[in-house]
């Protein structure tokens, strides 16, 4: 069943162009990977320390190989200790 994901990462300020830098390295390799119908990235317009990724997955598998390829593990890594906050949300697309 394809799912959505909306990730809303909160960078600090000092850290705003790190944060914005490691997110916009994910888009290449993640758009290519298995099951991987969207991967976009978002700022909001009110708040440019917020950058909103919106994904949608074919499946729940798919979903679990990327959690656990070597880009996100970069990510992680990369964005650790300059998020003031992290919001994942898991949808199931309904239509």
């Amino acid at each position: 069943m394809p799912l959505s994901i909306i990730a809303t990462i909160v960078a600090h300020p000092e850290h705003r162009e790190a944060v914005g830098t490691a997110l916009r390295d994910m888009l290449a390799p993640t758009r290519v990977e298995p099951g991987c119908q969207q991967y976009d990235l978002h700022v909001d317009q009110a708040d440019p320390l917020c950058w909103v990724m919106i994904e949608r997955w074919a499946d729940a598998a798919e979903l679990e190989a990327h959690l656990h390829s070597p880009h996100m593990a970069r990510l992680q890594s990369a964005i650790a200790g300059k998020a003031a906050g992290i919001d994942i949300q898991r949808l199931d697309l309904i239509a």
